[in-house]
């Protein structure tokens, strides 16, 4: 069961507390009145709002049931390096143990949305730090998170450590950074960049993540108004594949529909182009439904702590002999193209990466389209 800090009222857009006083910023039901508002204008409106420095406070038990629904969902049955060694902490036959820290980023499936269905936006998306309309249409565009509490040198033992576990009740605080209005070069089209803050304490207060993320708001589309899909550019052959990951640490990915619907419903993501392939298609003009940022961000942290933490973590961050719990410093990451459902991909990063304190990850499409860059920050090497 998981709980929350707020009462939630039908006119509610925003799940948190503020204070004494419950605020909504949902853009649904406002309006301006210039057809063609101003992005500056819009930008500076949606800072006045956050102008005090606000922060939205929630608590929320971390329950072990979803966190095994998430990683199976991941097509992973083991949460940490080498505990495959022992079956009985297999996620199909059994829920995680009390205590067991989180693999990074997968406290993504807590502290979800949690609003009434006619709150939603017209494509899904939560309103809750949407800008006036009609800078509505939300993307998860990348950011950073930092893993404080997981500094390897202040401790050998990962009971020792500041992480978020199995079984705690954890305070997530939010804050908003910014709002940017940008240009996108390809077409001169207006957007607005919304930089929020997260972090998540757990029940001793201590800072175990802090997660920083970028969303983009472009202008709405009209759904009566059909759009041109996005073409398919040739796939590289099997020999150019190849040859594209001599030398590199690699994982390769086909994501189902069934994959993001059920990580959409894990997320409590009811964005549209994740499930709805006709919305997808014809009227974001997407080729397939769309796969989530959030999850090819996991997919490099994932590659990374499989390959390099292994090789890098072994007796530093153990909290057993078989299991290698060891996070990196940070990441950094940026999404820069779509990733579809039915359209293979690879997350890549160099075989180097073993003994560099910063690597560089990537998503790559089997056409060679760039769409995710990362880079991962090791903790100091310690001899």
């Amino acid at each position: 069961m998981r709980t929350c800090s707020h009462t939630l009222s039908r006119a509610t857009a925003l799940p948190y507390r503020l204070g004494n006083h419950s605020r909504n910023f949902s853009s649904s039901t406002r309006h301006l009145s210039s057809p063609s508002p101003d992005p500056k204008t819009v930008a500076e409106a949606f800072l006045s709002k956050f102008s005090q420095g606000q922060t939205f406070i929630r608590k929320q038990l971390l329950d072990a049931n979803q966190l095994r629904l998430f990683s199976l969902t991941l097509n992973r049955p083991y949460l940490w390096p080498g505990s495959s060694v022992r079956s009985y902490k297999n996620l199909e036959e059994q829920e995680p143990l009390q205590g067991t820290p989180l693999p990074p980023a997968y406290h993504l499936c807590y502290f979800t949305p949690a609003q009434l269905p006619g709150i939603l936006g017209q494509d899904g998306t939560d309103p809750s730090f949407n800008p006036d309309a009609p800078f509505t249409r939300r993307m998860w565009a990348g950011g950073s998170f930092h893993w404080p509490g997981a500094d390897p040198g202040k401790s050998r033992q990962s009971s020792q450590q500041a992480l978020l576990r199995v079984g705690d009740t954890v305070t997530e605080v939010t804050r908003v950074l910014s709002c940017e209005p940008k240009v996108i070069g390809k077409t001169g089209e207006p957007m607005l960049v919304v930089g929020v803050e997260k972090e998540f304490r757990n029940s001793k207060d201590e800072l175990c993540v802090l997660d920083r993320r970028n969303w983009v708001f472009r202008e709405a589309l009209d759904p009566s108004k059909p759009v041109a899909l996005v073409p398919k550019p040739n796939e590289k052959s099997e020999e150019e594949l190849e040859q594209s990951t001599k030398g590199k640490l690699w994982r390769e990915y086909n994501r189902s529909e069934a994959t993001l619907f059920r990580f959409s419903a894990l997320t409590f993501n009811a964005h549209r182009i994740h499930y709805d392939k006709p919305w997808a298609t014809e009227v974001e003009g997407h080729r397939n439904a769309v796969v989530h940022g959030p999850l090819n961000l996991i997919a490099m942290l994932d590659l990374w702590r499989d390959e390099v933490s292994v090789h890098r973590g072994v007796g530093e961050g153990s909290a057993q002999e078989d299991e290698v719990i060891y996070y990196p410093q940070k990441i950094e990451y940026r999404a820069t193209s779509p990733v579809y459902a039915g359209e293979g991909y690879r997350v890549v990063t160099d075989e180097t990466a073993r003994e560099l304190e910063a690597a560089d990850v990537r998503v790559v499409s089997n056409d060679g389209t760039v769409c995710m860059k990362g880079t991962i920050t090791d903790w100091p090497h310690t001899t």
